[in-house]
């Protein structure tokens, strides 16, 4: 259609007139002029119109986000039926307007051009693990074959592997389970397997503490990376900003106890260098320090023992000095009498063989100093209020009970997995991928892309996108009053995919049992409608009315109901222990230290390019991996940024290029997570390695989680170069005479 031709329709159409599907254009040719029949054409109305389309307006959709740190409330943008923009929900209580790249980056999820857009099969005759899949004509069909699936596995075991859920999901999931007789097995953050037991070690609860931030004068984290995406990155970065600017004059002391230099690190007032894993000893250290009561925090501990001048000696990272260490433990200590003070663990410190006693030892600090459930301390959250249509996360299965599944899975009859791919993140020898290929079990996989998990799948049912999807969810950690964050779609789906939940509660149907509810959009409706009378920020004198007024807030919350009692003292306290790390050091000498990703995490986010090309705050590295190492480290073997080097520890061997940082420690090789896949979407695919092939097979010893930084390694050069994207450039770092980059104990001639 022309332009021209088009004006004149818009003013013959401007009195109000409206054309309808079937409207042909052929009438008014005489009008355009020419009377040719190129000109026919339609104007097509959807046949439900979005009211974006109709009022000529944004339409603005609250919803929430069930991903990183429990969990964001959202509002989109949407227009002629398509998502726009993404913005934090500003009453929201968790992010209060604020938002992450990735929740941003949902618009990406939603268009991906490589989204599965319907249920496949593997191709007959072809190997599992080929990638032959071909389309399914119908859902009709592929839910078929998935109910014969479980119908032909009856007396057999089968699993259901997902990541982190509570909720409807849950909810849901518990459905299916009771219906069919499979094992549901959450899979978590190793890290966050072992803060949670901290968290009954010390507090007493299951659930994550929040932090009152915004009224502390003291904070240390011992690996934690707060101003990464530790927990509930948008929460505590919030509460961040409060701590250092949001009081005047006033501003907030922050130490970071670690071995890496991290972008948290970086932003402290002081870094204190320590050995992997001995971050439990220098807490154990700073209560010693603080004396008075503070050794009621650490029943067993026997604080004596622990003076910093004895501890220093066996924390000080290599090339410090052990004196100097000593004072810093002193100074920090002081620092934390200057209360209200906040004292975290996680991360780096919770991925060791003591992992347990590292976190737990950090967190019984805020016992220590009177902190716990006070303004400007640790705040414990109350459970859900509703535990039968709302349920909590539950324990997430360890990495060493998954590995203690080999033998199990090898004569299941479904393995089911969503919201995980633990072919690329769960290592071992052999890995699950190889026991599954090798198995008899038959593989349904969830997932919205080809990725290691779903490429040895016998059938994919792709799910919706976070913006196509509902769900009510609990955000663990909540804001220190119960939260009910609530997901609706914000469009249409755009390609024929089926969500996950509605996917089990289909099949329970169709194998003869009763669900609690026919949808999810059910599920979501009595779980919200059920918290009417429960106070909070919704009143409504019917259902219906209570429903849209918590869609329009995007969830439900009530603020005058706190956890009033704090625990008198630990129970159970884990003792004191050296972290343990696979390698001789005479053959490995150096410290294989991984990280997850600030943008991409594990890998599970890589698929979207908008993260993959956020710059890595210390490297400024995109889209690929790295091995960053101190430039004494690299001198000695000889290399600079972008030679590539092999990494190769007791379980195997990886090669990838160097960045050069000086404020890394000269005992240690660190790399990120998040890269490497081998299938994948054209974003991630084939980019970059990926640690979790040379992690040794250690674990934390008391919960059994993956302890990812428990391996030595030897570094070799390769005697290749590429060309590493630095957002800086290729220019090296160097700390400039009389301006150093970090206040640190390193001796003034290194």
């Amino acid at each position: 259609m022309h332009r021209r031709d088009f004006l004149k329709l818009a003013a013959g159409s401007g009195a109000g007139s409206v054309l309808f599907i079937g409207c042909n254009a052929t009438k008014y040719a005489s009008t355009w002029g020419d009377g040719d029949p190129k000109h026919e054409f339609q104007i097509e109305s959807p046949v439900l119109v979005p009211n974006d389309l109709q009022y000529h307006r944004d339409t603005w959709y609250a919803t929430a986000y069930p991903g990183v740190g429990g969990g964001s409330g959202l509002v989109v943008r949407v227009f002629e039926g398509r998502a726009k923009k993404v913005e934090g929900n500003p009453i929201y209580p968790l992010n209060m307007g604020r938002s992450l790249a990735v929740e941003q980056a949902l618009l990406q999820e939603l268009y991906h051009p490589d989204r599965l857009q319907t249920a496949q099969e593997l191709t007959t005759g072809a190997a599992r693990g080929s990638g032959k899949f071909v389309p399914i004509k119908d859902w009709d069909a592929a839910l078929a074959k998935f109910n014969g699936m479980l119908n032909s596995a009856k007396g057999k075991p089968n699993f259901l592997l997902t990541g982190p859920v509570s909720g409807t999901t849950l909810a849901i999931i518990n459905e299916f389970t009771g219906a069919t007789g499979a094992k549901h097995l959450m899979l978590d953050r190793d890290e966050n397997v072992v803060l949670r037991e901290a968290m009954r070690r010390v507090f007493g609860v299951g659930s994550l503490p929040t932090l009152d931030l915004a009224h502390a004068n003291t904070l240390v984290s011992f690996g934690a990376e707060l101003l990464g995406d530790w927990i509930s990155p948008v929460q505590f970065q919030m509460g961040y900003g409060e701590f250092r600017h949001g009081r005047g004059d006033t501003r907030g002391t922050f130490w970071y106890v670690g071995p890496q230099m991290t972008a948290t690190a970086a932003s402290a007032d002081h870094w204190l260098p320590v050995r992997p894993g001995t971050e439990g000893y220098v807490a154990l250290a700073v209560a010693n320090a603080l004396g008075g009561s503070a050794a009621a925090a650490f029943p067993g501990a026997s604080l004596d023992q622990f003076a910093p001048e004895t501890v220093a000696a066996k924390v000080a990272a290599a090339g410090m000095n052990a004196n100097d260490v000593a004072n810093r433990i002193r100074a920090l200590a002081n620092d934390f009498k200057n209360g209200p003070s906040i004292s975290i663990g996680g991360g780096s410190a919770a991925a060791q063989t003591n992992g347990l006693f590292n976190v737990a030892a950090a967190f019984a600090l805020n016992l220590a100093g009177g902190n716990v459930g006070k303004p400007g301390g640790i705040v414990l959250n109350p459970g859900s209020p509703n535990a039968d249509l709302l349920p909590t996360q539950p324990a997430a299965t360890p990495y060493r009970d998954v590995q203690g599944l080999a033998n199990t899975l090898r004569g299941a009859g479904v393995v089911m997995v969503f919201d995980t791919n633990p072919v690329f993140s769960v290592p071992a020898n052999p890995s699950l991928g190889e026991v599954l290929l090798g198995s008899g079990a038959q593989i349904v996989s969830f997932s919205s892309y080809v990725d290691e998990t779903s490429l040895i799948a016998d059938l994919i049912l792709p799910n919706h996108t976070t913006l196509e999807s509902w769900g009510a969810f609990i955000p663990d950690p909540g804001p220190g009053y119960p939260v009910v964050a609530l997901q609706q779609p914000v469009v249409e789906p755009f390609y024929a995919t089926r969500q996950f939940t509605d996917i089990l509660l289909d099949s329970v149907k169709a194998l003869g049992g009763q669900p609690k509810w026919a949808t999810t959009q059910d599920a979501v409706t009595a779980a919200i409608t059920s918290l009417r009378g429960k106070g909070g920020n919704i009143s409504a004198s019917t259902d219906i009315d209570y429903f849209l007024d918590a869609q329009s807030q995007g969830g439900w919350w009530d603020t005058g109901s706190r956890v009033s009692s704090t625990p008198a003292a630990p129970s159970n306290f884990p003792a004191p222990t050296d972290p343990g790390f696979a390698g001789d050091p005479g053959q490995y000498p150096y410290y294989l230290v991984p990280y997850p990703h600030f943008a991409l995490g594990y890998g599970e986010r890589s698929v979207l390019p908008w993260l993959q090309a956020l710059p890595e705050p210390m490297s400024t590295a995109v889209w690929t991996t790295w091995v960053e190492l101190n430039h004494h480290t690299a001198d000695k073997i000889g290399v600079g940024i972008g030679d590539v080097v092999k990494l190769i520890t007791p379980s195997g061997t990886l090669e990838a290029p160097v960045y050069v940082n000086p404020a890394a420690a000269p005992d240690v090789a660190l790399i990120p997570f998040g890269n490497g896949h081998t299938a994948g979407t054209r974003y991630d695919e084939g980019r970059g390695v990926n640690p979790f092939g040379v992690l040794a097979n250690q674990t934390e010893a008391t919960t059994g989680a993956l302890a990812w930084g428990a391996t030595r390694v030897k570094i070799v050069k390769a005697n290749k170069k590429v060309r590493l994207p630095l957002f800086q450039g290729s220019i090296q770092p160097y700390q400039e005479e009389g301006f150093p980059i970090v206040q640190t104990m390193l001796p003034k001639t290194t």
